[in-house]
């Protein structure tokens, strides 16, 4: 009999093109079909992948030399025409508001050939986290992308990973792989992987209980006593790179008024719904990074929740008599996202805001961000793991980007945002990365609510170790030596 292995999450895939999406959901589909040049092991360190080894022959210029076992699950090798055409894909100006990454990727330029299985990557300016970007760049291959065409192959990935695809049901929301026997690294303990979108967290609890799942992302923190009776389930928990934050569009006629959405963000009480909403499992936010990332300016605390404050601010915001906003929120994507933000808006009902809370399910919720059509709030994540600022404030706050969908702008935070990602000095990058800081609070584009602390339901029939970065490597999952 087959080892199946049923991962749930909150959503399903938005598409099966690793370039086109910026979900980590979509992502820990992907990485069990695709590799990258490095990667990143349990301890968050960068380690060698497809590449064995690298070389920085200048500031603007990296050699990497490929494994040469690698191969496609269609069957063609893994060789250094598919790195050039991998990395110029994503970086073709062209393909910059279809692939939501290519922010992290600007600083490649181009890619020559030196051999078989060696690449020199050019680049346009230093790029003091190319190797943290480049841990999420999964390598395709140019002759199946070529010869099925861009539609078919954002359905039907062939990667040279440890896992084969095999059927996508979206109507199901749920995608089929198989274990790749031929896999350069060896043989998965998992033969059979299903990845199952579930939006409601007591239904990925009930399938844990009957045990037709056997790993579920996004685990309600509320269930964690109610599972651990059960010897077959275990919890797994480990801070997280993902931030959940309120955007804002600064451009709306109400939202434009920063007084005001200072007001709003004094009236939240991130702890409350902390403690309640996820029984301690976050940790509240300065800003747009969490605390763990390089250059992350600890002297700068989180908000201070203060209604009378909140309430003078209304008041000089020329709302005395109140005033209604809207918050976009996607039904599961995040831990309890929809029940936290109900609690947000009986927060702001006492300081005199009216929060219409808009729960909408993921698909048409991200295709709104996609398609830069919020106009007033909404309530998402980012997962930076690249462990830099560089990732959030480049990428976020700095308009044109497929990742600011409100076109925030602010001429200074650009410049220093644009120079720390040129400065190879790292102590000059944390200088300005606390500048950087001081603007965001002054301006809030976004409200800062907390770190997450991902729990994951598992059967205990398995060994799994929840990472950091939120990705979910199924090749690391093994079968229990007691079972």
């Amino acid at each position: 009999m087959s080892e199946k292995f049923v991962i749930a999450q909150g959503t399903d895939a938005s598409t099966l093109d690793p370039f086109a999406h910026s979900e980590t959901t979509t992502s820990n589909i992907l990485l069990q079909v695709y590799d990258s040049l490095v990667k990143r092991n349990e301890d968050m360190e960068i380690v060698p992948h497809l590449a064995v080894e690298w070389e920085q022959k200048s500031s603007k210029e990296l050699v990497f030399h490929l494994r040469q076992d690698a191969v496609f699950h269609h069957g063609d090798q893994l060789t250094a025409e598919d790195v050039k055409f991998s990395i110029e894909r994503m970086v073709d100006p062209a393909n910059e508001e279809r692939f939501p990454p290519s922010g992290r990727f600007n600083s490649m330029t181009s890619v020559d050939i030196l051999d078989k299985y060696t690449v020199k990557v050019n680049f346009n300016r230093p790029d003091p986290n190319i190797l943290a970007q480049l841990a999420g760049l999964m390598i395709i291959s140019k002759g199946y992308f070529e010869s099925i065409g861009e539609e078919r192959f954002s359905k039907e990935p062939s990667g040279t990973g440890p896992f084969k695809f095999k059927q996508w049901d979206r109507e199901a929301g749920k995608v089929y792989l198989e274990r790749n026997v031929d896999y350069w690294g060896g043989k998965a303990d998992i033969e059979v992987l299903e990845f199952h979108a579930v939006p409601h967290g007591s239904d990925r609890i009930a399938g844990l209980i009957e045990g037709n799942i056997h790993l579920t992302a996004n685990f309600p923190p509320s269930e964690q006593e109610n599972v651990q009776q059960y010897e077959h389930l275990t919890v797994a928990g480990t801070p997280s790179v993902g931030v959940i934050y309120m955007g804002i569009n600064t451009n709306h006629e109400i939202l434009k008024n920063k007084t005001l959405r200072h007001a709003i963000a004094h009236g939240i009480d991130v702890n409350k719904f902390i403690d309640e909403e996820l029984l301690g499992c976050g940790y509240p936010l300065n800003g747009p990074v969490y605390p763990q990332a390089f250059g992350v300016d600890q002297d700068q605390k989180p908000i201070e929740f203060n209604p009378e404050k909140a309430k003078e601010l209304l008041k000089e915001a020329g709302y005395e008599n109140g005033v209604k906003v809207k918050l976009e929120v996607p039904d599961g994507r995040f831990t309890q996202d929809k029940e936290i933000a109900w609690s947000i808006a009986e927060q702001l009902k006492e300081i005199g805001i009216e929060l219409e809370v808009d729960v909408q399910p993921w698909g048409p919720f991200i295709s709104r961000f996609r398609d830069h059509k919020y106009d007033q709030m909404y309530y998402v994540g980012w997962g930076n793991f690249t462990f830099d600022p560089d990732e959030v404030y480049r990428n976020a706050f700095i308009h044109p980007k497929p990742w600011n969908p409100t076109h925030f702008h602010h001429e200074r935070l650009a410049e220093v945002a644009t120079e720390a990602s040129l400065s190879l000095d790292q102590d000059k990058r944390k200088t300005l990365y606390s500048e950087a800081l001081s603007i965001f609070r002054d301006e809030l584009p976004w409200i800062p609510l907390f770190q997450q602390f991902d729990l994951y339901g598992l059967n205990s029939a398995w060994n799994f170790k929840a990472r950091m970065d939120e990705f979910i490597y199924a090749f690391d999952i093994t079968k229990s030596k007691t079972e």
